[in-house]
């Protein structure tokens, strides 16, 4: 063993600060760190939260514009008066003068509703509703509509509607509502409109369109009132043209616009390069198809971040400082004291347990105790090296006492082949099937040298023995209580023989009658119990108990119960244990009668094939 020296207390102080000054340095940069995210979280989370209200009040007030003129037109739609106006029928048209006159005032009535009932800029006036009716010529008013259409508050023939996109939509069915956005008048107004088919309440036959239009200039009002420091808001029809923005004209198609195409779904947000700079697009989509887009560049989500990122990592540095100086008297108090233990522990006669750690007094508890569990450990070690070195050479033994029980086993097997041929030529077929019982279990007690069996064949091994135990007594009976599912699993080879064995020639010593035997297996959670029980004469569960605990350097005696030759009761205890650990074995159970012996092991399945069967089947 290579010695290794250490000049003064230097070593031990630098190899001991560094590694502790570093996880203090790691400890205060994550807190730090940890702290500063939280902080630029919470405040990225605050503006975020600002531009997402702002984007649900536009979203707001928009949708109750636009359900001002849903309800508009539904009013139209139901109203018995306009009704009875729109399909009162006239033999001259001069006697529908009337109607119309009324009709056109109801319509005038509700164009003046404010578009904006409580919200509006000062900057800008107030717009009316246009509110309009294109009538067919099932309408009794149809004769004096007027021919050509304009997009202001009247009433007017349809002809003029035919080539309109929306108007082929709104007759092909495809929604009850369109909504559409257009110039019109002489000053070129901006205009979103919306329009519903107007049928009889009597027979459902088509009278006419109400068309309900409102000018974008008061929708700017709710822009307005919710703008965003940085960004803009975006409200698109469902081809992506352009309603009203800030940035962009009315009507420009955004269709190719990349963050446009990037929309999926009916609302949500992303985050895209926009004019070189990142950016976060938020939508919604209203239930009319169209959709309110409200853009703003990320910086303005990260404008405190160098603020509280420098104040962070300022706290971070003033806490290293203070940390550092205590940190070094901590480590100088501790090192003399653990630099005499360790040399206290590199004395040879210590490493090589012919003395132990003489005791220390440091004055410092941890350190005291830390020689003292030092000490202890070092006895222990050497109680462990020593059982191990026990455990190995009683493993060596055992497996040299396998390999003896398997000495030319095709010479015995040969033999008993020729014993067999000559009793079924003599006509002795009970010679004959003692012989063949006896090839069995010598087979299986092989086992071709491997120390793990499977149950199945570790019960065909006793069955084959039991069977020549029953030609030689009448009176034995036996019961095998296993699982078909219990089978396949593996145990350690030679466990239930030997105690069959220690059954029939110890528990019926002094019986001549009625002898039973039952073999049973049973799985206890993760634990194969395996269970032999017989009506014999008994022994005390205690005392064998307390044997197979202390191990004694030879065989339990046949009148403890146990065999004094071959695979005895306690040869099996000891091969379990050594295979499965300290925790299987053997186990003595009290019981009425008889006696009866557990064998607990660790349930595990037998891996890969089976070895084949290569013994001659005499």
């Amino acid at each position: 063993m290579r010695k290794r020296t250490r000049n003064g207390n230097s070593g031990l102080l630098s190899r001991l600060s560094f590694p502790i000054f570093a996880l203090i340095v790691a400890i205060i940069a994550f807190f730090a760190t940890a702290a500063s995210y939280i902080l630029i979280r919470v405040q990225n989370d605050h503006t975020h939260n600002m531009a997402d209200q702002s984007m649900k009040f536009v979203y707001r007030n928009i949708w109750y514009q636009f359900d001002t003129m849903n309800n508009m037109a539904a009013f139209i739609l139901s109203n018995p008066s306009i009704e009875n106006l729109l399909e009162s029928g006239h033999k001259e048209t001069y006697e529908a003068v009337d109607d119309y006159f009324a009709l056109q005032t109801n319509l005038e009535n509700l164009s003046l509703l404010s578009l904006l009932n409580d919200f509006g800029s000062r900057s800008i006036a107030k717009k009316s509703y246009v509110v309009s009716i294109a009538l067919e010529p099932e309408s009794g008013l149809y004769a004096m509509a007027t021919d050509r259409f304009d997009p202001t508050t009247g009433i007017y023939k349809y002809e003029d509607l035919q080539d309109q996109e929306w108007y082929r939509s709104l007759n092909r069915g495809v929604r009850q509502t369109e909504w559409w956005g257009q110039r019109t008048g002489q000053s070129n107004d901006s205009m979103i409109y919306s329009a519903r088919t107007k049928t009889s309440i009597k027979d459902g036959r088509s009278i006419g369109t109400v068309i309900v239009g409102a000018d974008t200039g008061s929708i700017r009002s709710v822009f307005e009132n919710a703008q965003l420091e940085k960004g803009y808001h975006l409200l698109l029809d469902e081809s992506d043209r352009v309603i009203f923005s800030e940035r962009y004209n009315f009507l420009e198609s955004v269709v190719n616009v990349p963050y446009v195409r990037a929309l999926e779904g009916a609302s949500g947000s992303l985050v895209t390069r926009i004019d070189g700079e990142q950016h976060r697009v938020m939508f919604e989509t209203f239930v009319n198809g169209w959709k309110l887009l409200t853009v703003v560049p990320e910086s303005h989500f990260n404008q405190y971040t160098f603020a509280i990122s420098a104040i962070g990592a300022a706290t971070a540095i003033a806490a290293l400082l203070i940390a550092g100086f205590i940190l070094r008297r901590i480590v100088v108090r501790v090192t003399v004291p653990i630099t005499r233990l360790v040399s206290a522990m590199q004395r040879p006669e210590v490493l090589e347990f012919k003395e132990s750690l003489p005791e220390q007094n440091s004055g410092i508890y941890e350190v005291d105790e830390l020689g003292q569990k030092f000490a202890a450990m070092l006895v222990t070690l050497h109680g462990l090296i020593e059982k191990s070195f026990a455990e190995e050479m009683e493993r060596r033994q055992l497996q040299l006492e396998l390999l003896h029980a398997q000495i030319n086993p095709h010479f015995l097997y040969n033999t008993l082949d020729l014993i067999n041929c000559r009793a079924i030529m003599a006509g002795d077929r009970e010679a004959s099937e003692i012989v063949r019982a006896l090839a069995n279990v010598f087979r299986h007690s092989l086992n071709r040298g491997e120390a793990w069996i499977s149950l199945e064949d570790e019960f065909k091994q006793v069955d084959a023995y039991l069977r020549i135990q029953q030609m030689m007594m009448d009176n034995l009976h036996v019961d095998l209580r296993v699982p078909d599912d219990l089978l396949s699993a593996s145990i350690v080879h030679l466990t239930l023989q030997p105690l069959v064995e220690n059954a029939i020639i110890h528990g019926f010593a002094d019986r001549t009658s009625d002898c039973w035997i039952t073999i049973s297996a049973r799985l206890k959670g993760r634990v194969l119990v395996l269970s032999v029980e017989d009506n014999g004469r008994g022994c005390d569960p205690v005392r064998m108990n307390r044997m197979l605990r202390e191990h004694p350097g030879s065989e339990l005696d046949g009148k403890a119960g146990g065999v004094r030759s071959g695979y005895g009761t306690l040869n099996v205890h000891r091969r379990i244990q050594l295979h499965c650990g300290e925790a299987f074995g053997l186990k003595y159970v009290d019981t009425d009668e008889g006696t009866r012996v557990e064998v607990v092991l660790p349930y595990r399945q037998q891996v890969g094939l089976r070895n084949a069967e290569v013994l001659a089947n005499v």
